[in-house]
């Protein structure tokens, strides 16, 4: 499996070259490939990508586990004011590749409850790297605003409550006349 061209961050692996059963890989990203990463998920920039990641070989070399941390320090742009600010990014993935064949065999996977996403191997291996990226784009947030940002400078509150939180609960209202009842009024 050669190195993708149309991929920002680009770490083929080939599961047959895996050595052990459990290989430790740890991944750093160029400053080049920050600046693609950054481009593609629309990012003012990313400065720094990390992780450090576990393969484990399953199922006859027919799957592989990857668990792995991700640490990327990036920029927003602020949804509020539309400045940029930095942040930190630190979080675990746990992710299951498997090849066609591994799906027909009566070898079982074991799958625990980290194991949500499940991915394809082709050509008997796989890009870690856009694994890793893939990740990382589940952890970005969608409406970033700067920590102190609470306030649209409109006066627009933004609020993380659900509008339907704030309106009156229906019980209360029978609460209030059971109130009333007992109260004689």
């Amino acid at each position: 499996m050669e190195k993708t061209q149309n991929i920002e961050l680009s770490r083929p692996v080939r599961i047959k070259d895996l050595k052990k059963r459990v290989t430790h890989i740890d991944i750093e990203s160029s400053p080049e490939e920050l600046q693609a990463l950054a481009a593609r998920f629309g990012l003012p920039g990313i400065s720094e990508l990390r992780s450090k990641v576990r393969v484990e070989r399953l199922a006859r070399d027919r799957a592989v586990r990857i668990e792995g941390t991700i640490s990327a320090r990036l920029s927003y742009r602020s949804v509020v004011s539309l400045e940029p600010f930095e942040t930190v990014i630190e979080d675990s993935f746990s992710e299951i590749l498997s090849g066609e064949a591994a799906l027909d065999t009566d070898t079982e996977i074991e799958l625990t409850p980290d194991d949500e996403k499940m991915g394809m191997i082709e050509d008997g291996g796989f890009d870690l790297g856009e694994v890793l990226s893939q990740n990382l784009a589940l952890l970005l947030d969608e409406h970033p605003r700067k920590p102190e940002e609470e306030d649209a400078p409109d006066g627009v509150i933004w609020a993380d409550q659900d509008a339907e939180e704030a309106e009156q609960n229906p019980f209360s209202v029978l609460s209030e006349m059971r109130d009333r009842l007992r109260n004689g009024d």
